[in-house]
């Protein structure tokens, strides 16, 4: 009997009856019904709820039932109309008197028999909805957990699945009932019913996840009992079932990998034959693929150590690859296709085993993952099955990054296997060869560019003819790409003529206007690498492309291919410069302008070129520029002010959303919401655009900037569901600072507006990596802002200091957790994120150079960063962690070169000194211009001379000129040589020393330290120290590889070229002209001895 007015239920049943129509309008009203009088207040929802909770349990039509138990979930979950924040959900607004009678009447129609296992099903998400702790607080529903149990042990299958998706939805429920549970979960891993298997399989893992990892033991024990479930799903062919179970253990892989490791071989050899079934579902193989991928992510060294894994993965990878084509043998379909070169949807195994290869070549290395290549892969290629020996070129182009490390070194023997197929017989076998080429020119640059542009260039050129089929001469053109955005342009000279001729060729003759497009690319990408090479092709080249934008519409693909007329004819005209360009700047303008105006849709193809397009002309013609700015701005800015756009999602849109590449879909608070992504992209676009003209233009920009920087780029800031827009928010504000500094407007004021706002989300930034562009911008403006301004404010120099002292403790914080953390224990291994590791090194040395900007550009700061910032700057010199010492040490350089006497620097001292003998390079770097620092100012004679000695040591080891320490080196040479500068009478035995500080030298890779020495040296030899007068040649040596180096400024020059001149006057002229004798030519005339 139901707990409500028979008026009200009446009313909402017809209301449902509504709402279940299959009339699109009058489903339409009573949905705005449903919103309008049952969902504005707590009283309306308690009724509603109350109301499809009796229905689920009791109405006599069981779709009803079902529809009325998913209607329940759908409106608890939502987030209230009258509720502020998005993670509120409707449920816990209601009283809890009313939430009890939901609770009891949810379970009893649970526990019903002879209910649809639909209904059950839908039932059990309600309870575990309903079971939340904002619905259910602790202790509330003490019934829930004793029917749960109840019902894994009934008879009915649908029982027993049902609560597993209780437990599935809802683990923390039964988190206190562990030891009950583990029983539940070996019972049902042993259930002759399939559903009530795969419900077990997900119930566990949700299970483990929330459990604390001191409480995984009592679990482990379970694991044969599912793995075994995964034979017997194989046996009675059911390939679905088998998936979702594989898609399971992928979740459990992902949190407790090493937990597999007694039985791993055995999971290794399970897969691989499920992988190679071709009877079985694609899904299911695929599943199967995930898996073993997934345990190389997870755990690599335990894969590593499996001596089957790299055999067995490598293997069935390659087994994998050759499902492709499988019924147009011939190719013919292949190359009637579009020219879309994903071939994912046509073959998923094929792509699949891509991804995966290349997936676990990056994390596995190739020191595991070569050695099977090597060993399969000239065989494959050598068969006469064409599938083989595409899949051999396949495999080659995915693992080869991965294997890099080990490759590198065979890129000969490489090339020997890939360059015949290129010139395979079979089209899909020539695309896959081509395909290799470009992907080692990538993989291998610069190193193959160098050595072996010889062998790829030819074989690559020779299939941009007429002789081979379109997607062949397309990708043919693609792997060109590769190659040329490494190449110096002189090794691409000698080719340049064929080339050209040969894609002009494709260009004017190719029915395929994917082939046309890709040669447009090809040619704009070539044009880029060889610069002034491309001189003598651009006569012939622009009037193409502008004929071809002169073109009237015919068809989407016209467009596609004028936009990408606008990206080449705008490379080239880069390539060749303003002067050669000139001749058709006009023309370009108005041809981009009438094309501007023909734009209607955000994804005309064109437009984007366009956007780009404009800015490479605004880059080659500078101020002329401004004439087309009024009519090309109004647009960008408009996209630059695009908002947030945003919406809260029921379940079932969420998988439409999910594939809509325009949209991203995450989860708040339980709550799916949906984030238009493409419109934020656009976003950034729009932005990087206006940095990128405010940068070329300078002061002539200045009339957009405040509009800019207060209206668009500093609300962007606070875009904190695109990461992209903040970075460039940030980046943008500093590039209409430059354009406002360069036309003195408002400089004070645009400084003060946008530090503050910068400061405030240097504190906030959720995002490590996003930090690296506030600092770029923060730095940028610093180092552009007149010095009076950037000190003038000492509320922003606190507010800055504050937010780098906080941002150095966040990084210190991330070093030590990867440091110290548990994450390699029985269950899981640290796999260190280099990206994580990378990030906050390049973030600490942002914080330097800030740092250091500040204390050069604003005095003050110093006082203010030194109140703020003392004990971290102190933690960090301190610790063993080279990134932190290494910071500290900057700091502390920053602190001795303000040359404030004041500052005790004596806690630092001792570290500066034993940091010279540091094993680490940069380290002694820091430590020794330190020291320096200290002698230049004046600063704590003691521990100057104190250093001399350590000093000395480490300029003096045989391995000091090596690449990674000569500047370390150089540093040390130049603080010795400021100890004697500053404290002579105080060096004992100084005329020894600098006998062998002279030794020392040459100086010739730190600009600003040679000035120094050279300098000093030029004092000694004007003395006519003995240090000089004894070893005249190897002063005049190290003046003159100064010199041959170009490492003295005109100003040092001056000075020392007169010395050492009138030393070498000193000398019989025979002597002094043999001592240049091996001195170049024009360092000789420099000094007056040509």
């Amino acid at each position: 009997m139901s707990v409500l007015p028979g008026e009200v239920s009446q009313e909402l049943d017809q209301l449902v009856g509504s709402l279940m129509s299959s009339d699109n309008n009058v489903r339409s009203s009573a949905e705005k019904t449903l919103e309008k009088e049952w969902q504005q207040s707590p009283e309306q929802v308690s009724m509603l709820l109350t109301f499809l909770a009796e229905r689920a349990c009791d109405a006599p039509d069981t779709t009803y039932q079902a529809f009325a138990a998913v209607m329940f979930r759908r409106v608890a979950i939502k987030t209230p109309e009258y509720s502020s924040s998005v993670a509120d959900r409707t449920i816990s607004s209601v009283p809890e008197p009313v939430r009890t009678q939901i609770r009891r009447i949810l379970l009893q129609g649970f526990v019903k028999e002879n209910l649809p296992k639909s209904v059950r099903h839908k039932l059990a998400d309600a309870i575990a909805e309903m079971s939340k702790p904002d619905a259910s607080p602790a202790g509330s529903w003490a019934e829930l957990v004793p029917s749960i149990l109840y019902a894994t042990e009934l008879p009915d299958p649908s029982f027993r699945e049902s609560a597993l998706r209780i437990i599935a939805a809802a683990p923390e429920v039964v988190e206190d009932a562990a030891e009950k549970v583990v029983q539940v979960f070996k019972q049902a891993f042993e259930d002759n019913d399939d559903e009530v298997r795969i419900a077990a399989c997900s119930a566990f893992v949700a299970f483990f996840r929330g459990l604390r990892k001191s409480e995984w033991p009592l679990l482990q024990t379970l694991l044969p009992g599912l793995l075994n479930s995964l034979p017997r799903f194989l046996e009675a062919h059911h390939d679905v079932a088998l998936a979702q179970v594989f898609e399971s253990l992928i979740e459990l892989v992902e949190l407790a990998p090493k937990m597999f490791r007694d039985m791993f071989g055995t999971i290794v050899d399970f897969c691989a034959t499920v992988c190679k079934d071709r009877d079985l579902d694609e899904s299911c193989r695929m599943a199967s693929l995930e898996l073993l991928t997934t345990f190389a992510e997870c755990a690599p060294q335990m894969c590593k150590r499996e001596e089957r894994y790299p055999d067995t993965f490598v293997v069935t990878c390659l087994t994998m690859l050759t499902e492709v084509g499988e019924d147009d043998d011939d190719a013919a379909e292949w190359n009637n296709s579009d020219g879309n070169d994903d071939d994912s949807d046509e073959d998923p195994i094929y792509d699949a085993a891509r991804q995966a290869l290349d997936r676990v070549a990056l994390r596995l290395g190739g020191q595991t993952l070569a050695a099977p290549l090597v060993r399969y892969l000239p065989e494959m290629a050598q068969s006469s099955e064409w599938r083989q020996r595409q899949a051999a070129l396949m495999a080659l182009s995915s693992a080869a990054e991965g294997c890099v490390d080990v490759l590198m070194d065979q890129i000969d023997s490489l090339l020997d296997m890939v360059i015949p197929l290129v010139a395979d017989p079979h089209p899909r076998v020539q695309y896959a060869g081509c395909n290799a080429l470009g992907q080692m020119s990538t993989d291998f640059a610069n190193v193959v560019q160098l050595s072996f542009g010889h062998r790829i260039l030819p074989p690559l050129i020779s299939h941009l003819t007429n002789k081979s089929v379109p997607r062949v001469q397309a990708h043919a053109a693609a792997a060109l790409v590769n190659f040329s955005e490494a190449a110096p342009k002189e090794v691409l000279e000698p080719y340049l003529d064929q080339v050209l001729s040969n894609l002009l060729g494709l260009l004017q003759n190719s029915p395929k206007r994917y082939v046309q497009e890709q040669v447009l690319t090809t040619i704009a990408i070539i044009a880029d690498a060889a610069q002034n090479f491309f001189s003598k092709y651009y006569d012939t080249l622009m009037p193409l492309l502008l004929h071809e934008l002169a073109q009237p519409d015919t068809d989407e693909q016209t467009r596609s291919l004028k936009a990408k007329c606008i990206e080449c004819s705008t490379l080239i005209a880069l390539a060749v410069g303003r002067e050669q360009f000139s001749a058709h700047a006009q023309e370009v303008l108005e041809r981009f302008a009438a094309l501007q105006q023909s734009i209607v849709s955000d994804d005309d193809p064109i437009k984007q070129f366009l956007e780009q397009g404009w800015c490479r002309v605004c880059r080659i013609v500078g101020r002329e520029f401004l004439q087309v700015l009024p009519e090309i701005l109004p647009p960008v800015l408009e996209q630059a002010r695009y908002t947030q756009d945003v919406s809260l999602l029921e379940e079932d849109q969420a998988e439409e959303y999910t594939q809509n590449d325009d949209w991203d879909v995450i989860n708040l608070s339980g709550k799916l919401i949906a984030v238009h992504t493409s419109t934020l992209d656009d976003k950034v676009t729009a932005l990087d655009l206006l940095r990128s003209y405010a940068a070329q233009l300078k002061g002539d920009f200045v009339a957009y900037v405040d509009e800019i920087v207060e209206q668009i780029a500093i609300p962007a800031l606070q875009f904190y569901l695109h990461d992209g827009v903040r970075a460039s928010a940030a980046l943008a504000l500093a590039s209409m600072m430059r354009s406002a500094v360069a036309a003195d407007h408002n400089v004070a004021q645009l400084w003060h507006l946008i530090i503050v706002k910068l400061a405030q989300t240097m504190t906030s930034e959720p995002m490590p990596e996003l930090l690296m562009a506030y600092y770029t911008a923060v730095i940028d403006m610093v180092n552009v802002v007149p010095a009076s301004i950037v000190s003038g404010d000492p509320r922003l120099l606190r507010a800055l200091a504050t937010a780098i002292n906080g941002n150095l403790l966040a990084v210190y914080e991330r070093i030590k957790s990867r440091e110290n953390g548990d994450d390699d224990d029985d269950y899981t291994e640290d796999v260190a994120d280099s990206d994580d590791e990378y990030t906050d090194d390049e973030l600490l040395d942002e914080c330097n150079k800030l740092v250091s900007a500040l204390f050069r550009r604003a005095t003050p700061f110093a006082g203010q960063f030194l109140d703020v910032a003392r004990t971290t700057v102190t933690t960090f010199v301190n610790d063993d962690n080279t990134h932190l010492k290494l910071c500290g040490l900057v700091m502390v350089c920053d602190v001795i070169d303000a040359g404030d006497r004041t500052v005790d620097l004596e806690p630092w001292l001792m570290v500066v000194a034993q940091s010279v003998m540091s094993a680490h390079a940069g380290v002694r770097q820091a430590a020794s211009y330190a020291v320096g620092a200290a002698a230049d100012h004046g600063i704590a004679p003691d521990f100057c001379i104190a250093c001399l000695q350590p000093l000395f040591k480490m300029a003096s080891v045989p391995d000091s000129g090596a690449d990674e320490n000569v500047v370390a080196t150089e540093t040390a040479v130049a603080a010795i040589g400021k100890i004697f500068h500053a404290y002579h009478d105080k060096v004992p035995q100084l005329d020894t020393a600098l006998q062998q500080w002279v030794g020392l030298l040459p100086v010739i890779h730190d600009r600003e330290q040679a000035r120094f020495c050279y300098q000093f040296l030029v004092s000694l030899i004007s003395s006519q120290h003995p240090s000089v007068t004894t070893q005249v040649p190897k002063v005049v040596e190290s003046v003159v590889s100064a010199l041959a180096h170009g490492t003295l400024s005109e100003e040092v020059q001056a000075e020392v070229i007169p010395a050492v001149r009138g030393l070498l006057s000193s000398l019989p002229q025979e002597q002094a002209t043999a001592l240049l004798a091996k001195a170049p030519e024009e360092v000789r005339k420099c000094i007056g001895y040509s």
